[in-house]
């Protein structure tokens, strides 16, 4: 203070406009007259400077031999004083730092307010010192308080304003905080439907969705999701979709899209959109969600089998044959028979064909046609009929794997004379007449073997039908043409390839899809009706792929099952393909960091802000204001 009383200084501005609603320019030339004196009432006139909002700066204060310089930027105010002080022998030097911001000139509290539009709302604005304050705001102003005070509320019954920015001031401006307040409102509807209505819904097509939230605030806070609703109740989210409008508080209508392609099993579900509205902490907890409408899906799609399965089959002489022809299919299917024994171009139009006292003639193939307006489909049960009980053959059917053992006994109720035709393992008529004789080959070679059984004369002849099947030499699943890159709703033909399979009409081929998280979903299955073929084949089957986002990473896989009936092993074999990686590309999608949302900081904190967006071949981010390419989506705070 000895030093400070000898002291004398004058202010000098050679800088940059100061804020002049700031500064007082009569108090501060009081103050350097001697107001209170020295370095105290140089630097307390200092402090009068509103300098949390001051721009950059020189200040110069001076007397002989003594030199201050004072220097802001920004939010504060480095001072460095250099003075030269000389008292008696002693020289010294002292340099004084000192850093000002305005974060405690001012306290809001609450310094943020999510209030629902109509609703009540109050904070508070205090400082450490009385000081005279008032409230700015276009609701619940108020003026400069005659008297000095601690605190001062700021309150509205009902809040109306949507760009409401309540300032808390002092007097002459000095000091200003604000309230950072987000009004919101619920909207008046949720609801989806298409952007043109599908008549008929058909399978692959595809379809645009669109969801409509009317009349809502603010929209830059809303997720709107896309669900489907199985007839099980199970709930699938189809796609989660925001836009970034962070500078529109007034209530809009929103309208959010998505591209829909159903399959068959999607017949009977139903599709919703919801909209939450997500204000940060400081709002309602959990967020507020309406839904909307739902909307039922009638998918149409071609006749499917279900029975009679397309199999082969023996029955005696005389005895009625009843087949009932079934298939899944939307319209429901109509049906037609195609019997051997009839003129080929007469068909029977119905879907159990019934006959009754069957004779040999009725032998041969049974084709059954089901049709509706997307298709067709075809099922041949191959019957046999045997005489009657003259001989038996036991097993009367044999499935055998190429070059295998195989045997099968043929008897009679009375002793005869007996024999077997066959390419492998025939014999001659016995020439003592017997009630049993066994056909037995040690390797089966033969892929149409029909051994059959028979008397003297050929008066009873018995067949033993045999299916000799070999599994695949290899399965192997590609894209007719590679994509490069794959793109998020383009189309892709994959092609599943099973080499030297027999016989290929009882192969299933069956196309997967493996998610990134393992779980495996059947796209289609395929099957050719070719019983007229027992050699060993390829068999090329294809399908249509359109990926999504959701399919990035995922797999492709099909699998050959060998269906050979009750006869056949048990569980039918298969063989899986390799698997195809999938690479998507698709533009970015903004995820929930940093979640575009309002903030408040203080002054002379540090601001991190991450933006992240799902996105593949390339995603950037960037903060509001930066350029970006087409195809990008924007993240705003």
């Amino acid at each position: 203070m000895l030093w400070a009383s000898a002291l004398q200084f004058s202010l000098e501005f050679v800088t940059p406009t100061m804020n002049t609603t700031a500064v007082d320019n009569r108090r501060l030339r009081e103050r350097e007259r001697g107001g209170r004196g020295g370095v105290v009432g140089a630097f307390s006139s200092l402090e009068y400077f509103h300098f949390c909002k001051a721009e950059p700066a020189h200040f110069f204060f001076s007397s002989s031999n003594r030199i201050a310089e004072y220097f802001t930027e920004g939010r504060s105010l480095l001072v460095r004083w250099k003075m030269e002080i000389l008292i008696g022998l002693l020289i010294s030097s002292l340099s004084l730092y000192c850093d000002f911001t305005d974060a405690e000139c001012l306290v809001v509290s609450p310094a943020r307010l999510v209030v629902k539009h109509g609703d009540p709302a109050s904070s508070n604005c205090s400082s450490d010192t009385p000081v005279e304050m008032g409230w700015e705001a276009t609701q619940g102003g108020a003026g400069l308080t005659d008297n000095k005070v601690k605190i001062l509320n700021w309150k509205v019954d009902s809040l109306t304003d949507w760009n409401s920015n309540p300032t808390c001031f002092t007097e002459g401006g000095q000091c200003q905080k604000q309230l950072n307040i987000t009004v919101y409102k619920l909207p008046d509807r949720v609801s989806i439907s298409y952007r043109k209505y599908p008549d008929p819904m058909v399978e692959g097509h595809q379809y645009l969705l669109q969801c409509l939230v009317q009349n809502i605030a603010p929209i830059g806070r809303l997720t709107v999701t896309f669900y489907k609703v199985n007839t099980t109740g199970e709930q699938t989210e189809l796609d989660t979709q925001h836009k970034s409008k962070d500078n529109i508080n007034t209530p809009e209508n929103g309208t959010y899209t998505l591209d829909f392609t159903p399959g068959r099993d999607d017949d009977g579900a139903q599709l919703l959109c919801s909209a939450m509205l997500d204000l940060g902490p400081e709002g309602p907890q959990p967020p507020p969600v309406m839904e909307s409408n739902r909307l039922n899906t009638n998918v149409h799609y071609k006749p499917q089998f279900t029975s009679p399965g397309c199999f082969s089959m023996s029955i005696t002489e005389g005895d009625t044959l009843s087949l009932n022809c079934s298939a899944n299919g939307n319209p429901a299917p109509s049906y037609d028979w195609l019997l051997p024994h009839a003129d080929p171009n007469t068909m029977e139009e119905r879907s159990v064909v019934t006959i009754t006292n069957m004779a040999k003639s009725h032998s041969g193939n049974y084709t059954c046609f089901a049709r509706n307006p997307l298709g067709n489909s075809t099922c041949t049960v191959k019957v046999e009929v045997t005489d009657a009980e003259c001989l038996v053959v036991s097993p009367a059917s044999l499935v055998v794997k190429y070059g295998d053992p195989a045997s099968s006994n043929c008897s009679s109720d009375t002793p005869v004379e007996m024999g077997w035709e066959a390419i492998q393992g025939g014999t001659s008529l016995t020439d003592n007449k017997v009630k049993i004789l066994n056909w037995r080959v040690n390797s089966v070679t033969e892929w149409n073997s029909k051994p059959t059984c028979f008397t003297e004369g050929g008066q009873c002849l018995k067949q033993l039908n045999i299916t000799v099947y070999k599994l695949p030499d290899r399965v192997s699943i590609s894209y007719r043409k590679y994509p490069d890159p794959m793109v998020e709703g383009h189309q892709y033909l994959l092609q599943c390839l099973v080499q030297n399979i027999a016989p290929i009409g009882t192969l299933r081929v069956t196309f997967y899809k493996v998610s990134a998280t393992g779980e495996q979903t059947e796209l289609d299955t395929q099957q050719k009706s070719k019983d007229n073929i027992n050699t060993p084949e390829n068999g090329t089957y294809t399908l249509d792929f359109t990926p999504g986002r959701d399919d990035d990473g995922a797999q492709l896989l099909c699998s050959a099952m060998l269906d050979l009936g009750p006869e056949g092993p048990q569980p039918p074999p298969v063989m899986d393909s390799n698997r195809l990686n999938t690479n998507m590309h698709y533009k970015p999608q903004i995820t929930r960091s940093p979640g575009c949302f309002s903030m408040s900081i203080t002054e002379g904190d540090t601001l991190s802000l991450a933006c992240s967006a799902n996105g593949a071949c390339g995603k950037t981010g960037g903060l509001r204001g930066e350029r970006r390419g087409a195809g990008e989506e924007h993240g705003g705070v």
